[in-house]
C-alpha cells in the first residue's frame, strides 16, 4: 500500500534501496536511486581440505552457470549487510547474502523454495540456527512450566532446561548439530520476495541468512545439491516434484563486508 501523504520516502522504497545498495553491482538500479555502488569482488576455488567429500562435486566458478535441476544458476558474489529489506537481524548479528542470476530452463513455473532446497546454509560460518520450538508457548497462550509448578505447589525453575528430560537432545538433529535455516530469497532489484520462477526469465536473486556478528573471515563455503525429479513418491501422496539429492557443486566464495553502508548513505542524503 502506498502512503500518498507521507513526507518521507515510501517504506517499501527505503527497504528496497537497502537491499539494492547492499548486494547489487555497479550496473544495477542503484545508479537511478542515488545509492552507493558495490563492486563485485568474488574469488572462487575448490576446497582442498575436503578432497574425500569433494571427489564427486564440481567446483563453483564465479560467473559460470551450473545446472541445478530445472535451474541454471550463476553465482555472482556474497556480501554481509546490517539488514536487507524487511530482514533485520538480532542485535550484534548481520545478514549474509549470496547473489546469483537464476534462469528456469524448464517449460513450467517452478517454486523458488525448490531452488532454496538445493542451496543449503553455509556451514561453519556462524549462520544462526533455527529453534523448532520457538513460539510454541506463546501460540498456545499458556506457560507449561508455570502450570506445572502451580499444580505441584512449587515455583517453576528459572531455567526451563533444568526440568527437562536429561536424555532428550537439545538439538532437533540426531547428530546434535543445530539445524540451519533455509535461505530467504529476495529479488535484488526491489527487495521483494518471490515464490515462483517463471520459464525463460533471468532473475537476480539474493539467498539470505542471518549470521553471527562473532564470525570473522573473508570467505564462505557454498554448496549446491543435485535436484532429482520424482515422478511418483512411494512415501507420500505427492507426485511430480524435485527432491534434493547428492552434493553436486561447491566452492569458496569471497565475502564483501558492506556493514554500515546503509547508515553512511542515509547520512549523506
Amino acid at each position: 500500500m502506498k502512503h500518498a501523504r507521507n513526507g518521507g520516502p515510501d517504506i517499501a522504497f527505503r527497504l528496497g534501496r537497502r537491499v539494492v545498495s547492499a548486494v547489487a553491482d555497479d550496473m544495477s538500479t542503484m545508479q537511478r536511486v542515488g545509492a552507493g555502488v558495490v563492486a563485485a569482488l568474488v574469488a572462487v576455488s575448490p576446497f582442498g581440505a575436503w578432497n574425500k567429500v569433494e571427489a564427486q562435486a564440481d567446483p563453483i566458478v564465479a560467473g559460470t552457470a551450473v545446472e541445478v535441476g530445472p535451474f541454471d544458476v550463476t553465482v555472482l558474489r556474497a556480501v554481509m549487510a546490517d539488514e536487507l529489506g524487511y530482514l533485520v537481524p538480532a542485535p550484534g548479528n548481520h545478514m549474509l547474502a549470496v547473489v546469483a542470476d537464476v534462469v528456469n530452463t524448464s517449460d513450467v513455473p517452478e517454486l523458488s523454495s525448490t531452488l532454496g532446497s538445493a542451496v543449503p546454509a553455509p556451514e561453519g560460518v556462524g549462520i544462526v540456527a533455527v529453534d523448532p520450538f520457538a513460539g510454541l508457548d506463546t501460540d498456545q497462550g499458556t506457560d507449561p512450566g508455570a502450570e506445572a509448578g502451580a499444580d505441584a505447589g512449587v515455583a517453576p525453575s528459572a531455567d526451563p532446561s533444568a526440568d527437562a528430560d536429561p536424555s532428550a537432545s537439545a538439538s532437533p538433529g540426531e547428530s546434535g548439530e543445530p539445524e540451519l535455516p533455509s535461505a530467504t530469497i529476495l529479488h535484488v532489484k526491489d527487495a521483494t520476495s518471490t515464490s515462483v520462477l517463471n520459464p525463460g526469465v533471468t532473475y537476480q536473486i539474493a539467498l539470505i541468512w542471518e549470521q553471527s556478528g562473532e564470525w570473522t573471515g573473508d570467505e564462505i563455503p557454498l554448496r549446491m545439491l543435485e535436484l532429482s525429479w520424482i515422478d511418483e513418491s512411494r512415501l507420500t501422496l505427492d507426485n511430480g516434484y524435485w527432491l534434493p539429492a547428492d552434493l553436486a557443486f561447491e566452492g569458496a566464495i569471497r565475502v564483501k563486508d558492506n556493514r554500515g553502508m546503509a547508515e553512511a548513505e542515509e547520512g549523506q542524503a
